[in-house]
């Protein structure tokens, strides 16, 4: 009798882990069902009400941008947020979601950790160069290998003028770049790579719809492009590590990190 259970296999092909290998990104098309994004997306929006008095509130991160105003949905200006399970236990759920895990799995190896959760939002006239181009490896660097990979899940449609993210194709292949403070009067003072300017002819900004998943390896230069619609614009933002990915430095812990989600390509769940 034929398994019923789920594998990698089953949602990445050989062609699609080589494409990976050489451009250092992967597109799921439709990895959330509508349900499902009107669900992280509500619970999503909730975390944005979160008052200043909460315990975790200095897990968010707010911007204090004249050109882009906090709006009625996000009325502090929160462009980012991490260890979202500490804020809603459907986020720990959402780091064991099958067809995304099988899919990182597929394309970084059998067996995969969680690594980070973290969020972005992006109020109307968010700037793009406000959090400009970089390598995530730039914050967990040293690690015992390449194999960590950010996984954007969009809640809201995007394309290059409302908030996705660009990629440059195969840049993970040059190891880590110079890193430097961004020099914009306004910005999240997080390290960007070193020349910027040169990467944006070399771009790709994907138009995804709510509910397609960007994952790409760490190393990849990318940026949060500019939202110049009307409407703000969310996704979940999470990080997987294959099993033997290990920091090597002194960097901190988050909520979930070395959590198995995946172990010999099938989904690991602990309920």
């Amino acid at each position: 009798m034929a398994s019923t259970v789920l594998t990698r296999d089953d949602v990445i092909s050989p062609a699609e882990r080589e494409a990976f290998e050489e451009n250092g990104f992967h597109l799921i098309r439709g990895a959330l069902t509508p349900d499902e994004v009107k669900t992280y997306r509500d619970a999503l929006v909730a975390l944005l009400q979160t008052k200043e008095s909460d315990h975790y509130d200095n897990r968010l991160m707010k911007a204090s941008i004249p050109s882009a105003p906090p709006t009625a949905l996000n009325p502090r200006n929160i462009w980012a947020g991490f260890d979202l399970p500490l804020f809603n236990e459907i986020f720990y759920e959402f780091a064991f979601h099958p067809k995304i895990t099988l899919s990182v799995s597929g394309l970084i190896g059998p067996d995969v950790n969680l690594y980070e959760t973290s969020c972005v939002a992006k109020v109307p006239g968010f700037p793009g160069n406000y959090r400009d181009w970089h390598q995530d490896t730039e914050y967990s660097d040293p690690q015992s290998n390449d194999y960590n990979v950010t996984v954007i899940t969009y809640l809201d449609d995007m394309d290059g003028h409302s908030g996705v993210t660009g990629v440059v194709p195969g840049t993970h292949k040059l190891g880590p770049l110079p890193h430097v403070l961004p020099k914009e009067v306004y910005t999240s003072n997080a390290r960007e790579v070193a020349d910027k300017e040169q990467y944006e002819a070399l771009a790709v900004y994907q138009e995804v719809k709510a509910g397609d998943t960007l994952v790409f390896l760490g190393r990849l230069v990318h940026k949060s492009a500019a939202n110049d619609s009307d409407t703000d614009r969310l996704s979940l933002a999470y990080n997987y590590v294959r099993k033997d990915t290990f920091d090597l430095g002194e960097i901190n812990r988050y909520v979930g990190a070395g959590t198995p989600v995946v172990r010999d390509g099938k989904l690991y769940r602990p309920f």
